[in-house]
């Protein structure tokens, strides 16, 4: 699980200090306020782990990736290039890690020792040069029960007390030395956590993929459902070809039922059913829809526009493997108010059954207040949450945590206009009321 992000001089971002997240973590905010930046630096290390060409110090994307930053001088801060971008985010693992480290001024007469670390904070700075990012610093600072820090910076290794030349370090996170170097494996478990901890995360776009008619599918594996939910259909069928599993109410069912219980819990669907076309062949595959037990199935792309942008988050929720972390941008898009309610049962479904993680950026004020709800309720606990509000002043981003009283589900530090001047709107409707009947007694 991701535990903290911080960034400086990352777009709007000054320094956004510290902060943590949780198992179920909402970003709320202004339109432009800093919101998906925050989930961008996260995306932008992914994709750096997933390029294929390992030289490249830190990849800002293109048309095709993940996110597409264009460069640093478009990610600096006030494109002022002589600043340095720091990013850092925190990690615990599901599994304790065993590495070799140097002696420490505690142990004087070892060489080395063996810790269980269950856990990094990963820090780098880059700096630009030439018209390209160049690496100033890479660190890890590993929890256990004493602390160590592995810093590279300037062509030297130091790895606590020790120091050594190290002679190749390629992208913003990866220090690989000669394998004659003492600790070089070491080095490369936790390069290898860093890269198995970004498999893990699973990003859906707020602008997700044109329904079609019908699906063709390969028969082959695939790891997600596409960041614009483009291979949603291909995860169900792969997990129906494996007969893939989800708990809830601590039975296993299949994922596809699973799915087709939420479309009618939500009633965005009678009846959900994926089906091969008579070719011959049987990968051109039919998604049909009931929206009533009376109403004749239809094409997904025959039903209204917010179910087939809702799908994708659906099948997400429930394909993406036990322990992943889920950034999930606008997932109430095009949703009716009582399903964007309803949207956070399913997201406390998954996080307290599947042990996701989920990073949600919404500006649905009744997706968090249904979460509010759930906090008193006890269905899910006050500290497996943190909502974070955005604001941007003058081209920098800000970013306050909202303090939710368990008890009451009040947010006690409710920012100004956070979902638009609603009370404003209901005084100055009440006063023209007011106003109109005034005026028709005098007109009497």
């Amino acid at each position: 699980m991701i535990t903290h992000i911080r960034m400086k001089n990352f777009k709007s971002w000054k320094d956004s200090g510290e902060v943590e997240l949780a198992p179920l973590t909402g970003f709320f905010g202004t339109n432009s306020s800093g919101k998906s930046s925050l989930l961008q630096m996260l995306l932008l290390l992914k994709q750096t782990v997933e390029q294929e060409d390992t030289r490249e110090v830190i990849f800002f994307g293109n048309e095709n990736s993940l996110v597409n930053l264009d460069s640093f001088q478009e990610v600096i801060y006030e494109h002022k290039y002589e600043e340095v971008l720091k990013l850092e985010f925190g990690c615990k693992f599901n599994e304790p890690l065993r590495i070799r480290v140097p002696r420490i001024d505690d142990y004087p007469t070892i060489m080395s020792r063996l810790l269980n670390v269950d856990g990094f904070t990963f820090k780098t700075c880059l700096r630009e040069a030439g018209g390209n990012p160049r690496v100033e610093s890479v660190s890890y600072d590993l929890n256990s029960d004493k602390t160590e820090i592995i810093n590279w910076q300037k062509g030297k290794l130091n790895y606590v007390s020790q120091s050594e030349e190290i002679r190749i370090m390629r992208s913003c996170y990866r220090l690989q030395v000669s394998d004659r170097q003492r600790y070089s494996e070491d080095l490369e478990k936790l390069v290898s956590r860093f890269e198995d901890q970004f498999s893990h995360v699973h990003y859906l776009s707020p602008i997700r993929a044109e329904p079609q008619r019908q699906y063709h599918w390969d028969e082959k594996s695939l790891a997600n459902v596409g960041h614009s939910g483009e291979k949603m259909i291909d995860a169900l069928l792969v997990s129906r070809a494996n007969l893939q599993k989800t708990t809830y109410d601590g039975e296993k069912v299949l994922i596809e039922d699973r799915i087709s219980d939420w479309l009618q819990k939500m009633d965005l669907a009678y009846a959900f059913n994926l089906k091969p076309k008579n070719n011959g062949y049987n990968l051109d595959y039919d998604v049909r829809i009931q929206k009533t037990p009376s109403s004749p199935p239809v094409t997904l792309v025959d039903m209204g526009y917010g179910l087939s942008q809702f799908l994708p988050v659906l099948v997400l929720c429930y394909y993406a493997p036990v322990g992943s972390t889920l950034i999930l941008e606008q997932p109430g898009i095009h949703l009716h108010p009582m399903v964007q309610s309803q949207l956070a049962d399913l997201l406390i479904e998954v996080v307290n059954e599947r042990n996701l993680q989920i990073l949600v950026e919404s500006h649905s004020e009744h997706l968090l207040t249904r979460l509010q709800r759930r906090i008193v309720e006890d269905k899910i606990a006050a500290d497996q949450t943190a909502f974070y509000f955005c604001r941007n002043d003058e081209g920098v981003s800000e970013i306050e945590k909202l303090d939710v009283d368990k008890t009451s589900g009040d947010i006690k530090n409710w920012p100004e206009n956070f979902f638009g001047d609603v009370m404003g709107d209901m005084f100055a409707m009440a006063d023209k009321q007011v106003e109109t009947i005034a005026e028709k007694g005098t007109e009497g």
